[in-house]
């Protein structure tokens, strides 16, 4: 069973990180690849079907791999911003709350398909 918390976690990382890029003034290149960074690792049923391909192919550690993966591929969003937008404080705060909202995702996802395995 999915907690209501749960429930209202996925749907304000996403939310949120939404409505900022909609209404944020940048680059049309870096709002693209910010937006897919944010449909890959701020949706639930993406993140746990990268997990559980990560779990299937026997990756080590495949929790840590996607952290390190969604770290890495923020990082390479910046190269599509201009100079100001790298430098910008609010932009650099928007990335980290993005890896604040990514991080707490998936370690409830991490949590659930936990559960889904106890309870097969």
């Amino acid at each position: 069973m999915t907690n209501v918390e749960d429930i209202e976690l996925n749907n304000y990382a996403k939310s949120h990180a939404l409505t900022f890029l909609h209404n944020v003034e940048i680059t049309e290149r870096y709002r693209k690849q910010l937006f897919q960074w944010v449909g890959t690792y701020l949706d639930e049923g993406t993140l746990e079907n990268i997990i559980a391909y990560k779990m299937s192919a026997d990756w080590d550690h495949p929790f840590e791999s996607i952290r390190s993966e969604a770290e890495k591929d923020l990082e390479l969003t910046t190269l599509y911003a201009s100079k100001g937008e790298q430098y910008d404080i609010d932009l650099m705060v928007f990335e980290g709350n993005l890896m604040i909202l990514f991080n707490e995702l998936l370690s409830q996802t991490k949590e659930h398909l936990e559960k889904k395995v106890v309870a097969h």
